[in-house]
């Protein structure tokens, strides 16, 4: 699923880079919060964590219909979800290289909703020395809707601006450790995550 994903990605962007595909490029900027929570842990049971920061992304687009669009978009951001930061005892997980692909649909002269898939890498480690992971995702990937408004740009060189909010649903994750202390104990944690983001962005049509 992954590599299909790339490949769609990849195709998105070249074809709205290409002559009369009546699409657009941007970029946008803003907040981004990711929430993580822990469901289970048979040793130290149930936690939540989150992380808030500013990012960017850039986006491309090009029309399908007069109110479809077909989209793709990259988030380089890294966040880390750690349910207990101040533990040595936790695991945490870091996602990184954000990518989407969507459908706009255009709702009136101003305004829009977007639904698409998420796909993002995800390194976990553990906070202890003592302690490997032994088994873990590689990526986490779910559904994103947003919705969003469309505005003429004040700016010269620039068609679009866009001011939008989503919200991506990773869906469950599961995290196996080991105790290396001797009693080869094992420990799996499952947990959820989701993102949502406000953001303002510029655009280029063509």
């Amino acid at each position: 699923m992954k590599k299909i994903l790339s490949i769609i990605f990849s195709s998105i962007f070249l074809m709205t880079s290409a002559a009369n595909a009546g699409g657009m490029v941007g970029f946008k900027a803003g907040v981004g919060e990711i929430d993580g929570d822990r469901t289970e842990d048979g040793k130290f049971g149930t936690a939540s964590g989150s992380v808030s920061s500013e990012y960017a992304a850039i986006f491309a687009e090009f029309e399908v219909t007069d109110m479809f669009s077909v989209g793709a978009e990259l988030i380089p951001m890294e966040a880390i979800i750690d349910t207990k930061a101040s533990s040595n005892v936790d695991s945490h997980a870091k996602i990184s290289d954000h990518k989407t692909i969507y459908v706009l649909a255009s709702i009136g002269d101003m305004f829009y909703a977007k639904a698409g898939y998420s796909q993002a890498d995800v390194s976990v480690t553990t906070n202890y020395v003592n302690t490997n992971v032994t088994d873990a995702p590689d990526d986490l990937a779910g559904p994103m809707i947003g919705i969003g408004a469309q505005l003429e740009s004040p700016i010269p060189f620039l068609d679009v601006v866009r001011i939008e909010a989503t919200y991506t649903d990773y869906g469950s994750m599961s995290i196996t450790t080991t105790n290396l202390n001797g009693t080869t104990d094992t420990d799996t944690k499952k947990g959820e995550a989701t993102q949502t983001t406000l953001t303002i962005g510029f655009a280029k049509s063509f």
